[in-house]
């Protein structure tokens, strides 16, 4: 635990999983909110469509929160790892 880098790499690591986290949560409640009821009803009545929707979303989820927590990571100078 003497090593300064692994130190450095640990908090970046437990800032990186907050920002997650953050992220994680509030694009449930948007999706929730705003996709509930329509991708229900297509779980209803379009099953392959929906699983196909549902696959693009969870692409689309992960490219995004990989680029706003770069970019956040990038602000707060912790994204270079010595």
């Amino acid at each position: 635990m003497k090593n300064p880098n692994f130190r450095k790499m640990i908090g970046s690591f437990a800032v990186e999983l907050l920002i997650y986290s953050v992220l994680v949560v509030a694009y449930f409640l948007v999706v929730l909110r705003f996709l509930g009821e329509p991708l229900y009803r297509l779980f209803s009545s379009q099953l392959v469509v929906y699983a196909l929707l549902a696959l693009v979303l969870i692409v689309a989820q992960a490219v995004v929160l990989e680029a706003v927590t770069s970019f956040i990571m990038g602000l707060l100078g912790l994204d270079q790892v010595e």
